[in-house]
């Protein structure tokens, strides 16, 4: 075998292995959205919170037929349903599809802000943390 078919397969070897180091890394994230710590990364994706009044976002939803009725859980989430309220850019999460989220509660994107323009990729999750 050529030295340059042996570089070759090397280089590749070392690709794949960075793309399995980096797939675990992403996939296997356990860190979790606090109040405190106020930014988190999880899936692929920056996480954020939020504390705001939902009456316009639940009224939205009801008003075009999202199933479900608003609450608040014990550990201070805001939830439509099964599912806590994320606000997303709508192009990339569409209005009313379900992400993950690293509080073990799956969201709903009911809701988009400003910081679209920047990350669209990023999750704002909304809570009630006095």
């Amino acid at each position: 075998m050529k030295k340059s078919t042996k570089i070759g397969m090397a280089i590749v070897f070392l690709i794949v292995l960075v793309e399995v180091i980096l797939c675990f890394v992403v996939t296997a994230d356990a860190s979790t959205l606090t109040k405190r710590g106020g930014v988190n990364y999880y899936n692929g994706h920056k996480e954020t919170w939020y504390d705001l009044d939902m009456t316009r976002i639940v009224k939205k939803a009801k008003r075009i037929g999202v199933p479900g009725d608003y609450w608040v859980s014990e550990d201070g989430l805001k939830m439509y349903g099964d599912f806590v309220i994320v606000a997303a850019d709508f192009d990339v999460h569409p209005y009313g599809c379900v992400v993950l989220t690293s509080l073990n509660v799956p969201g709903i994107v009911l809701d988009t802000g400003a910081f679209t323009e920047s990350d669209p990729e990023q999750i704002d999750i909304a809570v009630d943390w006095k």
